[in-house]
C-alpha cells in the first residue's frame, strides 16, 4: 500500500469531516464575549483591543468584503470553522508522524495492517478533537483561538516535517517557514510561540547525541528564544523606533513617523547586509538566524496595519495606537493592569515608604500656532485637522510631550511581607474571601504598622497556603477541570465558582461522580436536561493515557516532544495567567493548545491497541496494570476527606484499560491478521469520537440562535433618536458595536462604555462625530483628562448643600484648586462636596421630548448625592457630559450596566426597554429588580412593534447557552416590570399581551423556567387570568420540588454546601404556595399540602445538618 499517498487522502477525509461539522454548526450572526468587537473591527478594518490581532482581521475583512452585510458574520464565522477544520487536518498527519516512527522504530516496513494502524490511529486522535468541548466551542464563532489553533498545529507540523529531510539539501527552508509562521501568529495570538520549546527539542534529538545535559541546555535555549521573540522582540522593535521618533520630531523638527521611516529602512539595511556578509564568509548558522529573525519580523509587520487604520481614526479605535508610543501601550496590554509572577505581593502586604518611578508615558501633541505662538494642544490628528480647517491661518507642529511622569507611581511594598511565587495578590475583597477558603488560610501574624503608623497585626499566608491554592484553584479547578470536560465530560454549562451544581466534570459513573457531586439518584430535569449535560465516560481520558504511556515506552523522545506541547501550552500558562477567583467567564479556551497535545496521545492510544495483538507481552501488560492498581491503593489511602473519586477514576480505567489491551492481546494469540487488528483496534477507537459528538453536538449546534445580535438591535431601539447610551461590559457593547458598525442598525445612538471611559484616548473619539451621532457633550479641555490626570477625583464635603453640577465641573477643572490628597508631591483634583444639583429647565425638559407635557413628576431640579469617597475618570467625564447636555440628547444606561455606574442617579429614571432614560423626575422605588419608574407608552411600544427575539421561539432545536440565559433573566425581569407597571395604571389587557408575548417568545421548551418567572405569575393573578398563572405555579414549583428532592437526597458532607440553595429554593415554593392560596384556593391548597411534605424533609435536614455542621469544602477539580 502507497502510505504516503493513503496519509495525504485520508488526511483530507478528516478535513472534510471536520469542516462540515464546524460549518453546519456555525452561528448566523454574533455572539457574545469578544465575537461582536471581532465581527466590527474585521469587516472594517478597525482597531480591536489589545494586543490586537490585525492578521485575524485582514484575512476577515478579505472574507466579509463579497457579501453583505447580513451575511458578514457567516463569512467571518466561516472563516473560524475553516481555520478550524485545517487544524484538524495538521493534526492528523502530526498523529500519523509520530504513530508511523513508533510502528517502525526497528527498521521494519509496517506492512498493510501496520499502515491501517496509522492511519486509524490519526483519525480517532483527529476526530476526538474535533468534537471536544472547548475547540468545537471556538471553531463556530468569530474568535482568534480557532485562527490561533491553526498556526499551532501547523507550526507544530512543520518541524516534524523538518525531522524527516533533516539531512538532506536545503532542509533549512522549513526552518525559516517556522520563523515566517511565528511572526505571522504573532498578527493573531501569542499562542503558536509556545510551540518552540517542542521545536528546539525536536531539533536537538535529530542532530545531537541525547545526553541529561544536552537536553536541559537545548530547554534553556528554547526559553530564552520564546523569552526573546515575547518580551524583546515584540515590544521592543516598537520601543527603539520610539527612541528615533524622539530625536527627528523633538529634536529635529521633523513630522511624525519620520523616526520610523529611518528606522525601517535602517534595519532593513543592517538586515540585507548581515546576509550578504554571512553567506561571503560561509557563515551558515549566522545567515540561519538573521534571515529567521527577518521573516518573523516580515510576519510581524502585519500590525502595520493598526496603525494604518488608527491614523484613520475609525470610529472603534482602542487604545489609538497610530503612534509608536501608543503602539508599544497597545501591545504591552497595559490597560489590563499587571500581577506578581515569581516574587511579589500577597493581598494585604503593606506599602514601602517610598514609590518607584513608573515609565513616562509620551502623548503625540498637535500645536496649532498662528504666526508662532502656540494657541492650543490638540491630542489626535482628526481635531487638529478640523481645528485648522475651520480657522484659517494656523499652522500645526508635531511633538510628543510627557503628559503623564508617572514619578512614584510604582507601589513597593514591604520585603519581609512579599513571597516567593505569589499566587493570592489581588486586595479586591470578593478575591480574599475567595483567597482564603480555597487556601484554607490561618496564616502567619506578623507585626506591622498601619498608614498612619500605628502598630498592627498583618496574617501573611503561608507558602504552604499559597500553594494550596494554587494547586486547589488555579490548576485543578482553572485547569484540569477544564481538561476533564474535553475528556471525562461536563455537569453543565453554567459557569462554576467552587459549588457541586454548576461547571463540574462529569464522568456519567455514578460511583466516581457520586463521590465528587453527591449521589446522582435524584438529579432534576434542569440539570438533566442542561445541554452540556455530557457524559463521556472517561473514554477519551482513558485512550488517551493508554497512548501518553504507550509513547513513552515506545518512543520517549517523542513522548517528551510532545509533553513538552502539553506543558507550555496548558500547565505554563496557568502559571502565567495567575488568575484570581471570580473570572468573568470560564477560561477553557486559553488551554487549547495542551487539548491538542492530548489528542495525539488519544490516537496513539489506538495504535497501543493494536500493537497490544502483536508485540505487547503478558509481563508488559501485568505491569502496566499493576502500577495503575498501586497508584489507585496509594492515591486512596491519601484522600483523607472522604472524597475518593479520583483513586475510583485510577481504578476504573486501569480495569477498563487493562480489559481492552488484555483482549487484544489474546486476539493476537488466537488471530494473527494484522490487518484485522488494526480494523478493530480503529473501530474500537471509534467508540469514542462518536460518543463525544453523540453528546455534544446539542449543546455546539448555534446553526439556528440569533439572541446577541437581536439583544443587541433590542438595546438600540430602547433608545430614543439621538440617544447617548451606557454600556458597561462586553456583553453590552461589543454586539452593540457588531448592531451599527456591521447591519448599520441605529447608528444615531452613541454607545459609551464606563469602563473604556476611564481613559483618555476613548474619551477624545468620543468627542467625534460617528455615522449620525453627534459628539458627546465633553467640554472638558482634553489636557484636563490625560492619563495621570484626574484619574481618581476626591469626594470632601465642605457643606450638606446641594451644589450646582455645573460649578462644581469649573470647580474641579480648574488646575488652581488641586491639592496634595493622595500622594507626596502630586497634586490631585476634588470636588468641594457629595450632594450635587441639576438643573432641569422646563424648556430644555419639555422642548426636547425628555418629560411630555403634562407630566406631574417633573421637578426643576435633579438633586442627589454621591455616596463615595473618589470618583474614577469615567464618573467625572459622566458628570461632565450631565453638566453640559442640558437635556438636549437624551440619556440612557444600559440594565446592565450596574449599580456602581449609576452614581446614585437611579431614583431618576425611567426604564423603556432595555435601557434606563435619565429625567427630572424623582421615583424611589423598593422593587430590587428595577429602579425608577416605568415609561408604560414607551416601553410597550417598543417590546411590541421593535424588539427582535433571536429565534428563541422556534419549535425546533436551539442551543441557548448560560450567557443568553443571563440575559434572557433580565429580559422577562423588564418585560413583568412593564406588566406590573400598566396593572398599576388599570390597563390589564395590555399587561395580558406583554405576560403573553414574554411566554411566547421565551418559551420554557428552550428558555427554562427559573425563580425569575415568580413576577410573572403574581401580574397574572393581578389580571385575573388564574389559569396560566396556576399552569406556570405548578410548573415552577414542580422544578422547584425535583430541585429540593436532589438537594434532600445528598449526605451531608454535600448537602452542607448547598445551604444558601436550599433555603432559596424553600423561599420560592412558599412564595408560590402563599400566592396561590390568596388567589386560588382550591389549586393553592394542593400546593400547600405539597409545600408542607417539603417543609417536614427541610426541616429534617436542617436539624441533620446542624447537628454536625462543620466547614464546607471547595470542590476539588
Amino acid at each position: 500500500m502507497d502510505y504516503k499517498k493513503l496519509n495525504v487522502i485520508t488526511g483530507w477525509l478528516v478535513f472534510l469531516v471536520a469542516a462540515w461539522t464546524y460549518v453546519t454548526t456555525i452561528e448566523p450572526t454574533a455572539s457574545f464575549w469578544d465575537c461582536g468587537e471581532f465581527l466590527a473591527t474585521a469587516n472594517k478594518l478597525e482597531v480591536g483591543h489589545p494586543p490586537g490581532a490585525p492578521l485575524f482581521m485582514m484575512i476577515g475583512r478579505v472574507a466579509s468584503a463579497f457579501v453583505g452585510p447580513e451575511d458578514v458574520p457567516v463569512a467571518i464565522n466561516m472563516l473560524s470553522a475553516l481555520c478550524s477544520a485545517f487544524t484538524i487536518l495538521f493534526l492528523f498527519w502530526t498523529i500519523t508522524h509520530m504513530a508511523h516512527k513508533v510502528i517502525t522504530r526497528n527498521g521494519d516496513e509496517p506492512g498493510t495492517g501496520g499502515i491501517l494502524a496509522v492511519l486509524g490511529s490519526g483519525i480517532v486522535g483527529a476526530l476526538a478533537y474535533t468534537w471536544s468541548d472547548t475547540f468545537w466551542f471556538s471553531a463556530v464563532e468569530a474568535e482568534v483561538y480557532s485562527m490561533s489553533s491553526l498556526f499551532t498545529a501547523i507550526t507544530f507540523w512543520a518541524i516534524l516535517k523538518w525531522e524527516n529531510v533533516a539531512h538532506e539539501a536545503h532542509s533549512t527552508r522549513w526552518l525559516i517557514l517556522i520563523c515566517y509562521l511565528l511572526g505571522l501568529g504573532i498578527g493573531v495570538q501569542l499562542l503558536a510561540l509556545l510551540c518552540i520549546p517542542p521545536i528546539a527539542m525536536v531539533y536537538y534529538f535529530k542532530r545531537y547525541e541525547t545526553t541529561p545535559k544536552g537536553i536541559l541546555t537545548a530547554f534553556v535555549i528554547s526559553a530564552i528564544i520564546l523569552g526573546t521573540i515575547q518580551s524583546v522582540i515584540i515590544p521592543g522593535v516598537a520601543k527603539v523606533a520610539g527612541k528615533f521618533e524622539l530625536l527627528f520630531v523633538n529634536d529635529l523638527g521633523l513630522p511624525f513617523n519620520s523616526g520610523n521611516l529611518f528606522y525601517f529602512l535602517l534595519v532593513a539595511t543592517l538586515i540585507v547586509l548581515g546576509l550578504r556578509w554571512t553567506q561571503r564568509t560561509g557563515r551558515v548558522i549566522a545567515n540561519t538566524v538573521i534571515l529567521g529573525i527577518t521573516v518573523i519580523l516580515i510576519g510581524y509587520s502585519t500590525y502595520a496595519m493598526t496603525v494604518i487604520r488608527s491614523l484613520a481614526n475609525p470610529p472603534i479605535d482602542e487604545n489609538n495606537p497610530e503612534n509608536v508610543f501608543n503602539l508599544v501601550s497597545y501591545l504591552n496590554r497595559e490597560q489590563y493592569g499587571d500581577r506578581p509572577l515569581l516574587i511579589g505581593q500577597f493581598w494585604d502586604s503593606p506599602y514601602a515608604a517610598e514609590r518607584k518611578d513608573g515609565t513616562p508615558v509620551y502623548s503625540a501633541v498637535y500645536r496649532i500656532e498662528k504666526n508662532g505662538r502656540l494657541v492650543k494642544n490638540e491630542y489626535d490628528g482628526w481635531s487638529a485637522e478640523h481645528f485648522v480647517a475651520e480657522n484659517p491661518g494656523h499652522t500645526i507642529d508635531h511633538a510628543y510631550v510627557i503628559t503623564d511622569p508617572r514619578k512614584g507611581t510604582e507601589v513597593v511594598y514591604e520585603p519581609e511581607f512579599t513571597m516567593l511565587f505569589p499566587r493570592m495578590y489581588s486586595s479586591q475583597r470578593s478575591h480574599v474571601d475567595a483567597y482564603k477558603e480555597w487556601s484554607d488560610f490561618k496564616g502567619r501574624p506578623m507585626r506591622s504598622t498601619d498608614r498612619e503608623g500605628k502598630p498592627t497585626v498583618i496574617h501573611k499566608p503561608t507558602f504552604a497556603e499559597n500553594m494550596r491554592f494554587f494547586f486547589s484553584y488555579q490548576l485543578d479547578w482553572m485547569y484540569w477541570r477544564y481538561f476533564l470536560w474535553n475528556f471525562a465530560g461536563r455537569q453543565n454549562d453554567i459557569q462554576g465558582h467552587g459549588n457541586i451544581l454548576e461547571g463540574n466534570w462529569l464522568s456519567g459513573v455514578d460511583m466516581i461522580d457520586e463521590q465528587r457531586l453527591g449521589s446522582q439518584e435524584f438529579l432534576p430535569s434542569s440539570m438533566t436536561e442542561n445541554k452540556g449535560y455530557n457524559r463521556f465516560y472517561l473514554l477519551p481520558l482513558l485512550l488517551g493515557m493508554i497512548g501518553f504511556v504507550y509513547q513513552l515506552v515506545r518512543h520517549p523522545k517523542d513522548w517528551a516532544i510532545t509533553l513538552m506541547l502539553f506543558f507550555f501550552t496548558g500547565i505554563a500558562i496557568v502559571i502565567y495567567l495567575n488568575q484570581y477567583p471570580f473570572q468573568p467567564r470560564e477560561r477553557d479556551y486559553a488551554y487549547v493548545g495542551s487539548f491538542y497535545a492530548f489528542a495525539v496521545w488519544i490516537g496513539l492510544g489506538v495504535l497501543a491497541l493494536y500493537d497490544a495483538a502483536r508485540s505487547i507481552t503478558q509481563k508488559e501488560l501485568g505491569m502496566a496494570v499493576g502500577a495503575a492498581a498501586r497508584l489507585c491503593a496509594l492515591k486512596y489511602l491519601v484522600e483523607w476527606d472522604g472524597d475518593h473519586s479520583m483513586s475510583y477514576t485510577i481504578l476504573y480505567m486501569a480495569l477498563v484499560g487493562g480489559a481492552a489491551l488484555f483482549a487484544f492481546h489474546l486476539l493476537g494469540r488466537v488471530m494473527k491478521n494484522s490487518v484485522l487488528h488494526a480494523a478493530l483496534a480503529t473501530v474500537l477507537g471509534l467508540v469514542i469520537p462518536v460518543v463525544m459528538v453523540a453528546d455534544g453536538w446539542d449543546d455546539h449546534d448555534r446553526s439556528t440562535r440569533m439572541p446577541a445580535r437581536d439583544l443587541a438591535s433590542d438595546y438600540l431601539e430602547s433608545c430614543a433618536p439621538n440617544a447617548i447610551l451606557f454600556t458597561n461590559g462586553d456583553n453590552d457593547t461589543f454586539p452593540l458595536w457588531y448592531a451599527q458598525e456591521v447591519e448599520g442598525i441605529r447608528t444615531d445612538v452613541r454607545v459609551v462604555n464606563l469602563s473604556l471611559l476611564n481613559t483618555d484616548w476613548y474619551a477624545d473619539q468620543m468627542r467625534r462625530k460617528a455615522y449620525e451621532s453627534e459628539p458627546v457633550p465633553i467640554m472638558m479641555d482634553p489636557g484636563k483628562y490625560r492619563q495621570g490626570t484626574r484619574d481618581v477625583v476626591a469626594l470632601i464635603p465642605q457643606s450638606k448643600t446641594y451644589r450646582d453640577l455645573k460649578e462644581m465641573m469649573d470647580f474641579v477643572t480648574n488646575d488652581r484648586n488641586m491639592q496634595v490628597l493622595f500622594q507626596r508631591g502630586v497634586k490631585d483634583a476634588w470636588f468641594p462636596t457629595d450632594m450635587f444639583s441639576l438643573k432641569a429647565d422646563s424648556a430644555d425638559v419639555f422642548g426636547s421630548g425628555t418629560l411630555q407635557v403634562g407630566d406631574s413628576g417633573w421637578v426643576p431640579r435633579v438633586e442627589w448625592r454621591i455616596d463615595r469617597q473618589v470618583l474614577l475618570k469615567n464618573n467625572l467625564l459622566l458628570l461632565d457630559m450631565l453638566a453640559n447636555n442640558n437635556w438636549k440628547r437624551p440619556i440612557y444606561f444600559a440594565v446592565t450596566t450596574g449599580p456602581d455606574s449609576y452614581i446614585n442617579l437611579q431614583d431618576h429614571f425611567q426604564l423603556e426597554g432595555l435601557t434606563y432614560r435619565l429625567v427630572p423626575v424623582k421615583t424611589p422605588n423598593r422593587n430590587p429588580n428595577m429602579n425608577g419608574r416605568v415609561a408604560t407608552d414607551i416601553m410597550y411600544d417598543n417590546v411590541m412593534n421593535k424588539f427582535k427575539w433571536g429565534n428563541m421561539d422556534t419549535e425546533g432545536d436551539i442551543y441557548l447557552d448560560e450567557n443568553i440565559l443571563r440575559m434572557t433573566t433580565n429580559l422577562r425581569l423588564q418585560l413583568s416590570s412593564l406588566a406590573e407597571a400598566l396593572i398599576q395604571e388599570g390597563r390589564d389587557e395590555q399587561a395580558r399581551k406583554i405576560l403573553d408575548l414574554s411566554l411566547e417568545m421565551m418559551p420554557e421548551r428552550n428558555v427554562p423556567f427559573t425563580r425569575i418567572m415568580l413576577p410573572t405569575v403574581e401580574a397574572y393573578y393581578d389580571i385575573g387570568d388564574t389559569a396560566k398563572a396556576n399552569a406556570i405555579s405548578d410548573r415552577l414549583f414542580t422544578i422547584m420540588e425535583e430541585n429540593m428532592a436532589h438537594f434532600l437526597s445528598l449526605d451531608r458532607r454535600f448537602a452542607e454546601r448547598l445551604g444558601d440553595d436550599m433555603a432559596l429554593t424553600h423561599a420560592v415554593m412558599g412564595r408560590l404556595a402563599t400566592e396561590a392560596m390568596r388567589s386560588d384556593s382550591t389549586f393553592g391548597e394542593g400546593l400547600k399540602e405539597r409545600f408542607d411534605a417539603m417543609e417536614e424533609q427541610y426541616q429534617g435536614k436542617l436539624m441533620e445538618l446542624s447537628s454536625g455542621r462543620r466547614a464546607g469544602q471547595r470542590m476539588r477539580f
